[in-house]
Order: C-alpha cells, then structure tokens, then sequence
C-alpha cells in the first residue's frame, strides 16, 4: 500500500476539522475526495504533507503512513525531497513576479539527479504542456488561468515527482481547459503517476478516478469505485446534480 491515513483527526483551536478519517491509496492509481466546501479535503492534503496551518495551531493525532512509514515527523521538504510527493494546491501559488522557466526551475532544488535528467523532465512538460514552452521567458503573472494551472502542474513534475496531490486543478478553468487538464492527469497516470485529487466538480472527477471517497464534515461517508459512487442515489443527490 503506498498511502494510508488511519483515523486522522486535526483540530484547529477549538475546531476540529478532521474527525477520524481513514482510506488509503494504491500505487498507480487515481482516487478522488469529493464533498463540498468545508469538509476538510484541503486539511487532508495539508496533513499529508506535513503543511502547517497559516492561522490557528493544528493538534493532529491518528497516523499517516506512506509505504508503511509514518509521516508525523517528517518535515514537509523531506516528504517533497526524499518521498517524491508533491502538492498542487488549489488556487495554484505560482510566482508571479518570475518567469515560467525560473518558476519550473525553482522546483528541480533538491534534485540531485543532474543536469540532464532535470532537461529531460523539463522537455516532458513542454511535451505536455507546448503553451508553456511558448511563453517560458513570459512573467507568470500575465498568464491566462488556464496556463497558471498548468505552471502549477509543471512544477510539480519538475521536483520528481511519484505522488501527485491535487487541490481543485479546474477551478477557474473553461470547460474545455478543464477536460484538456484532465486528459493530461490521465495520461501521467498511465504513465506511473500516483494522483490523489480533489475536485469540484465530482462528475468529472469520478469519470476520471478508479476509486473515491466522500467527505462531510470532517468524516468519510462513502466510499467505492467511481462507478459505484456515480450510481449512489445519496452521491448523486449531494453531488452529482440529481
């Protein structure tokens, strides 16, 4: 098993915002967490890499192993460096103020698999993402939201990357960004690619996913294949629009 949470809780002050969630996830698959906003997707991928909290402190207990490690005192640039996790988070966090190339370039830090490996993984991005490649000496700034997300993409690859966690990657995007962005999350997991995905629009992500979980209010309460879960009357009541 490559990831397993086992009944995390996370309490912000007198909140807690997790309350005993457990799933895991397979190496080489795509698994999604829908529920809607405030359910504690984002705390999920927050705890999983060992991201502390920007307002009130975080008590965290439960566990979360990652190959059978536990990750509770790893530091968050070792869970990047030495277990090749990486985080696109939702509202992307790019620097604004560099260029694509110097923003993908930040990423290759910690590598220290040379300059050739870190060429070979930057012509996959341009591969994958060819506006990117267009605009690599462009302020990322300017980009449309759609090239953001895929900057944001992109530099996640460029650290290495085998785990892929994925907070809200179409939000903001055009339907046709959105499925393009799709496409390409498909074709990294074909690839080998570990993803873990929150999405907002939970149809598209179980059309995508080969298994999901349900979030609300801090606990899980559905779980199964995507077609299982697309085929819940309670999920697509909630969430799938009918």
């Amino acid at each position: 098993m490559l990831l397993e949470i086992r009944d995390l809780r996370v309490k912000y002050g007198n909140i807690e915002a997790l309350h005993g969630i457990s799933f895991h996830v397979e190496k080489g698959e795509i698994v999604t967490l829908i529920g809607a906003n405030g359910a504690g997707k984002t705390t999920t991928l927050h705890s999983i890499m060992r991201l502390p909290p920007p307002e009130a402190p975080k008590v965290l207990s439960g566990d979360i192993l990652f190959e059978g490690m536990s990750l509770l005192s790893t530091e968050p640039h070792d869970v990047v460096r030495k277990l090749h996790v990486a985080l696109v988070p939702e509202g992307r966090h790019i620097f604004g103020n560099l260029t694509v190339m110097e923003n993908l370039t930040l990423a290759t830090y910690a590598r220290k698999d040379g300059a050739s490996a870190i060429s070979a993984d930057l012509d996959r991005v341009f591969d994958l993402f060819p506006r990117l490649a267009e605009r690599r000496n462009q302020r990322s700034e300017s980009l449309s939201g759609g090239e953001q997300q895929m900057l944001a993409l992109g530099r996640a690859l460029m650290s290495k990357c085998q785990t892929l966690l994925l907070d809200e990657p179409s939000m903001g995007l055009s339907p046709l960004l959105m499925y393009e962005m799709f496409r390409t999350l498909k074709r990294l997991n074909e690839q080998g690619l570990t993803i873990l995905l929150i999405e907002q629009n939970a149809r598209l992500a179980l059309r995508f996913a080969h298994r999901g979980y349900v979030l609300d209010t801090g606990e899980i309460v559905a779980s199964g294949s995507s077609a299982e879960l697309a085929a819940d009357p309670a999920v697509k009541k909630a969430y799938l629009g009918g």
